[in-house]
């Protein structure tokens, strides 16, 4: 998609810089109707995927929290997790792959896997 992507001038780097200034600043998103990044990535989940207004707003905020938690700690997770020999570009796609499933998943959310035995 023409707007992905992890460096500051895409409007994912744009959004993420605005969204984590909204939630520092301790600003309702209220304040700023004509821009709340979760509202907007909502519509997006509703209108591609189907999904009803509740779903959509709930899977747009989990979303929104795992790409502004990757973009301020992506360096601390690349070295906790162990993942110096795997490359940005495809930690960065698998992000964006986990991120369009989370946001086709319904919500209530489908069962638990069960248990894996040994």
């Amino acid at each position: 998609m023409a707007g992905q992507g992890f460096s500051l001038s895409t409007v994912m780097g744009k959004w993420a810089r605005i969204a984590a200034a909204l939630a520092i600043s301790g600003r309702s998103p209220e304040s700023h109707r004509d821009f709340n990044p979760v509202a907007a990535m909502a519509h997006t989940l509703m209108a591609g995927y189907g999904m009803a207004e509740e779903a959509a707003r709930l899977r747009a905020a989990q979303i929104a929290a795992a790409a502004l938690g990757w973009r301020i700690f992506q360096a601390y997770l690349v070295e906790a997790g162990g993942l110096g020999d795997v490359s940005l570009e495809t930690l960065r796609d698998e992000l964006a792959r986990s991120a369009r499933r989370l946001g086709a998943t319904p919500w209530p959310s489908p069962p638990d896997p069960q248990p894996r035995t040994r």
